[in-house]
């Protein structure tokens, strides 16, 4: 088994020297290395020179799905792994990765957990969950990749920072709004691969360090504005339109009067305003207005194009 590993990273030398770091301690050895590039990053290219055997590519469009993309189809391994730049593989990932796919050959994706730190680099507190990677049937995501507790198990989700899949079943969402991060593509990457009848599995034992850097674009982590809120729930609602018109409506009912914590519907935008949440109202602009859009698309025809590594010689 081949293993190509992706390191996707965007103006962000320092992190991203701290992750190739790690990526050379692994037990068992990547049989290839890959760093995807923006053509404006001037910094970065030192950084990989440093790093024996890492192969670059540039991309000139902006765009983790692209750099993803770009990465992927110019791999040739059997399985690719995707990580972060601001996250490091712990010195087992890719043994623990190989060992999960070489047992059974239904499994298309598999994935762990994130164990965040907070910027003074101390491990972030948290509750510890076994509700990891669900997609609802009226639509909602639950994460939690970075909280995951007990034995591996099938999930609906996996999270981009941490996740490794066959070759044969990859396939990249392109398409979906965001300038710099398409929040929630790994839910169409996944709702394409159950619908094939294959399987993603969740490990927690399978780990990365992560330590959340800052996004260069306007989808900035805690504060977003409405444009990243409008992306974040467009590129949700279109994933789940996948599953079906009945899916897709469902999704659209629960996101406008329920919703999440990050793009609320009606009834959590009036609770977090009448807490004090002053940003309660451009959110649920932007939410509405996303989900909308997708419904729109999606009644005129509009699905997602998928983007697939070539074959293997």
């Amino acid at each position: 088994m081949k293993i190509s590993i992706i390191v996707p990273s965007y103006h962000r030398p320092d992190a991203l020297a701290s992750c190739l770091t790690s990526l050379e301690a692994l037990t068992r050895p990547a049989d290839e290395i890959i760093v995807v590039l923006h053509a404006s990053d001037k910094e970065s290219p030192a950084v990989v020179s440093l790093h024996s055997g890492v192969r670059t590519v540039v991309v000139d469009l902006p765009g983790a799905v692209r750099a993803m993309t770009a990465g992927a189809c110019a791999s040739g391994g059997d399985v690719i792994c995707f990580t972060d730049d601001d996250a490091c593989p712990r010195p087992d990932w890719l043994d623990r990765i190989e060992a999960c796919l070489v047992h059974d050959p239904d499994v298309a994706a598999v994935g762990g957990r994130d164990v965040i730190h907070d910027p003074d680099g101390s491990l972030r507190p948290m509750t510890l969950t076994d509700n990891v990677g669900t997609l609802t049937w009226f639509g909602r995501l639950i994460g939690n990749h970075h909280r995951g507790t007990g034995p591996a198990r099938d999930v609906n989700v996996l999270k981009g920072v941490n996740c490794a899949y066959r070759r044969a079943d990859l396939a990249l969402p392109a398409g979906l709004r965001g300038a710099g991060t398409q929040i929630h593509f790994e839910v169409a990457m996944g709702v394409t691969i159950t619908s094939n009848g294959r399987r993603l599995v969740y490990d927690p034992n399978i780990l990365v360090d992560h330590y959340p850097a800052v996004r260069q674009d306007a989808d900035k982590r805690g504060a977003p504005p409405v444009e990243a809120v409008n992306g974040h729930a467009y590129n949700l609602t279109t994933a789940i339109g996948l599953l079906g018109t009945s899916r897709l409506v469902t999704r659209v009912l629960y996101a406008t009067l329920i919703g999440d914590v990050a793009m609320p519907g009606i009834i959590r935008a009036v609770i977090a305003r009448l807490q004090g949440d002053r940003r309660a109202w451009i959110r649920l602009r932007g939410a509405l207005t996303g989900n909308l859009a997708a419904a729109w698309d999606y009644a005129r025809g509009r699905r997602p194009d998928f983007i697939t590594p070539p074959p293997l010689p």
